[in-house]
């Protein structure tokens, strides 16, 4: 197996723990770029994607609900959490598997009333000069 289908196996495990709550997460940083890769309007490049070793995960928690259980869906699916930095939420830092993989997801809502706005742009028909089709 290459490193790239590990990294997409615990992408998918991931994806699948987070299955409730796709709708209200936004994937930023490499494994965006990664992902948009994929779809098909995405210029083919020469270059292999931006590889990190994390997937930054944005969210609102105000949206996720008081007691949504992500802790505990991640947690099943074989994420162990830690808490970083000094900031009041603190970083969320789910690592998956022994520290050889390097395979860890942080969870980012500092900037939720920004989040909240972008996503809303973002599931928009496409625009043509600021305006709706």
């Amino acid at each position: 197996m290459t490193s790239t289908d590990h990294d997409l196996r615990q992408f998918a495990r991931l994806v699948d723990a987070l299955e409730p709550w796709l709708d209200r997460v936004l994937f930023i940083g490499g494994w965006a770029h990664r992902l948009f890769r994929e779809r098909p309007e995405a210029a083919r490049l020469s270059y292999p994607p931006l590889r990190t070793g994390d997937v930054d995960v944005a969210l609102d928690p105000r949206a996720l609900g008081r007691d949504a259980g992500i802790r505990e869906r991640l947690a099943a699916s074989g994420f162990r959490e830690e808490f970083l930095g000094d900031d009041r939420p603190p970083v969320t830092h789910y690592s998956l598997g022994d520290e050889a993989s390097g395979f860890y997801v942080d969870f980012l809502d500092r900037h939720a009333t920004r989040f909240s706005a972008r996503r809303q742009r973002m599931t928009r028909s496409p625009t043509r000069h600021g305006r709706q089709r």
